[in-house]
């Protein structure tokens, strides 16, 4: 079977690199092209439509207060979802572009004297302080910058009294930063910032502050580890599985729930609303649906794609750090989920506990919280690519207290169990021997069962017991 390789991405981040808006920041080869370390970011922003398509050249060159415009106003409809209507006002005598007259409805910008905005003029580092601040607040995101300074520049003084608050607070959230020099940190107020410095730092303060856009499945699986964001959607079918996976969760999270208890929810809701697309697979037809969480959560049809992509949505949704794994098992490609629960890392295989063919109402937790080395028996993968798991606290047959250690362990289970006269027990065996010998030994030393039987998954067992009936 296919499997697309999803890994998780990287959590947002802010601006970490000084050269930045650092006026030292490294040259490209040719001013046409991004320098090194502003060319991921750049393209980014394109793919965020935040760069005009005329400033797509002379990246290193000083960004004007025009170019800058065009620029803060498609962030901020980047980070609204809004689009900026044409105003009517012409404010400006030696200028009537659009997006200048667009960021001053907005607010966004003022003009350099009576009817004068001076297009064509640099920006310096604490006019774009400025501006940039206006349209993070103008948004109605400044409540998420810190309001300290977290660096004291050495040129604090130089730095206009009109540009002190949005120097600061831009400073403290980490995107302006000041430039390392003998004499200390400068944040070089009056310097002029450049077109790629721009494009990045618009790209970051989206990526970080904006809501989210959601135009294919893809966008999802990454969207809901951002938690509290908001999302945008742009495609009616990802909405659809974000939909059914909040509903699903609704309907059997509580109020309380430890994060193993809502895991558990979730698995056992996924194991018993999906069924294996077995046929398919065996016919080599597997319908797109089946290798996405829509097949899983709204058509109740998946392989294991569509399985680990559904539970990782509703995992996350529920504030459970999750992780798509692919590798192999049976010889075949496969995928499962890694899950954080109390601060430890655990496999989760949902679709190995579904049995193929479905059985209605059937539960097994043989790949509940496994280990790496119980999963390496039958999966494999790139340990390198994702966190170790080592922990078996939550291992849901060592949660229950039902993992046995050893056979004499199990075979006292087996015999308390029928001093209980229960009719059904599950134990996982996890120590090296033959647990069905075992097993069989243990009913052989009791007279009080008129019969039993049990079904498996790997190592993992449902006992069912009967007794004779006393005499009357």
């Amino acid at each position: 079977m296919t499997i697309a390789n999803k890994k998780r991405g990287a959590k947002a981040m802010l601006l970490t690199n000084a050269l930045l808006l650092s006026p030292t920041a490294a040259k490209a080869a040719h001013a046409y092209e991004p320098s090194a370390w502003a060319q991921a970011d750049v393209d980014r922003a394109f793919a965020f439509d935040l760069i005009p398509s005329e400033l797509a050249d002379d990246y290193r060159k000083p960004i004007t207060r025009a170019e800058l415009s065009a620029v803060i106003v498609r962030l901020y409809e980047r980070l609204t979802g809004r689009a900026v209507p044409a105003p009517t006002v012409h404010p400006f005598t030696d200028t009537d572009n659009a997006d200048v007259r667009k960021a001053y409805a907005l607010e966004l910008v003022g003009g350099t004297g009576k009817g004068v905005f001076s297009p064509k003029a640099p920006v310096t580092r604490e006019q774009l302080a400025v501006m940039l601040y206006n349209t993070i607040a103008k948004a109605g995101l400044a409540d998420k910058l810190p309001s300290l300074a977290s660096e004291s520049f050495r040129d604090a003084g130089a730095i206009a009294g009109w540009a002190k608050e949005a120097s600061e607070r831009l400073s403290a959230a980490g995107i302006l930063k000041g430039a390392q020099m003998k004499e200390g940190v400068l944040f070089q107020p009056k310097s002029n910032a450049s077109r790629e410095q721009i494009f990045s730092i618009a790209y970051r303060v989206a990526s970080a502050y904006g809501p989210l856009y959601i135009r294919g499945e893809s966008d999802l699986l990454e969207a809901v580890e951002h938690r509290g964001r908001e999302l945008i959607f742009k495609d009616d079918r990802s909405k659809r599985i974000y939909e059914e996976a909040k509903r699903a969760n609704d309907s059997i999270i509580a109020p309380g729930m430890s994060d193993f208890e809502k895991e558990l929810a979730i698995h056992d809701y996924l194991v018993l609303h999906v069924a294996y697309d077995y046929d398919n697979y065996l016919k080599d037809t597997v319908p797109a649906d089946s290798y996405s969480a829509f097949g899983s959560l709204v058509r109740g049809t998946a392989v294991c794609q569509g399985y680990a992509y559904a539970a990782h949505i509703m995992l996350e949704l529920a504030g459970i750090d999750s992780q798509i794994v692919t590798g192999t098992a049976n010889g075949g490609g496969h995928a499962w989920n890694k899950v954080n629960i109390g601060g430890e890392y655990y496999n989760l295989d949902v679709t190995w506990d579904d049995p193929v063919p479905d059985e209605k109402g059937r539960l097994a937790y043989s790949y509940f919280n496994v280990t790496d080395a119980a999963l390496s028996q039958d999966h494999t993968w790139n340990a390198a690519e994702w966190p170790a798991a080592t922990a078996v606290k939550y291992d849901y047959f060592e949660y229950k207290g039902w993992a046995m250690h050893s056979a004499a362990e199990l075979k006292a289970y087996i015999a308390n169990a029928i001093a209980s006269r229960l009719s059904e027990v599950s134990f996982k065996a996890v120590y090296d021997g033959d647990e069905r010998a075992d097993i069989s030994e243990a009913f052989a030393a009791s007279d009080a069962l008129s019969g039993y039987s049990y079904s498996y998954s790997g190592r993992a067992y449902t006992l069912k017991l009967r007794y004779w009936q006393p005499a009357s």
